[in-house]
């Protein structure tokens, strides 16, 4: 019976947010579509779209799916339902990381065949485009654990803007390390050590955040 519970509000956060869904992945097969064009403007303008459009994604769902239930009192209601807090907690985060992990991974994977379609030569690239692509996963993820965590959207907001910030400035570092970009411009992709190691970086963050959120959700003692 529980079960069932959490898999209906799994399914309900996905049916009321599939617009969302997929506009983004319509913005992003725009992105694409640009990038397919040849000169400096269209990659330029392209591939800032196309990250745009995943972190407006990882921006909103966060306040969406949770603050807002909390503001429109929907939480009170479901927890007069024969549902735990921690169940409650794993029906929020596996539908909100499933919306936003879904167009995420279907972007990725465009991207890739764009690049086997459009110039098989620069594959090199590959590599450096998980790892940047990785960083808004990394921000979606402390954005969601905050809105969960604090149910307030006051901290969702700073750590919004905390993290689509930091971006910039995480991306112009990267460009910068030589052990990162050093194959990014040929023909194969290479997982070098320092590719490896960034990107292991990345998953474990995203795990840590999700094992402190469980751990955070499970010592509260009022949940409403």
């Amino acid at each position: 019976m529980t079960g069932s519970i959490v898999t209906h509000l799994i399914r309900k956060d996905l049916r009321l947010h599939r617009l969302q869904i997929l506009l983004t992945m319509a913005a992003g097969l725009v992105a694409l579509a640009i990038l397919r064009q040849t000169g400096e403007v269209p990659f330029v303008l392209g591939s800032t779209w196309f990250f745009v459009a995943i972190i407006v994604l990882g921006s909103m769902l966060p306040v969406s799916t949770i603050v807002n239930e909390r503001k429109k009192q929907t939480l009170t209601f479901l927890m007069s339902l024969p549902l735990s807090s921690m169940q409650y907690t794993t029906a929020k985060l596996v539908s909100t990381l499933l919306m936003f992990l879904a167009p995420w991974l279907g972007l990725l994977l465009s991207a890739v065949v764009l690049i086997a379609t459009r110039n098989p030569a620069s594959f090199g690239i590959v590599p450096i485009l998980l790892i940047l692509a990785s960083l808004p996963v990394v921000g979606f993820s402390l954005i969601l654990a905050t809105a969960l965590v604090s149910e307030s959207e006051g901290w969702a907001i700073a750590a919004t803007i905390i993290c689509n910030s930091s971006y910039g400035l995480v991306y112009y570092l990267i460009s910068r390390t030589p052990s990162l970009t050093v194959n990014w411009t040929g023909h194969v992709a290479v997982w070098n050590a320092a590719v490896l190691r960034f990107l292991s970086a990345e998953v474990g963050v995203v795990a840590v955040i999700v094992g402190v959120t469980f751990l955070l959700q499970s010592r509260k003692r009022d949940f409403i």
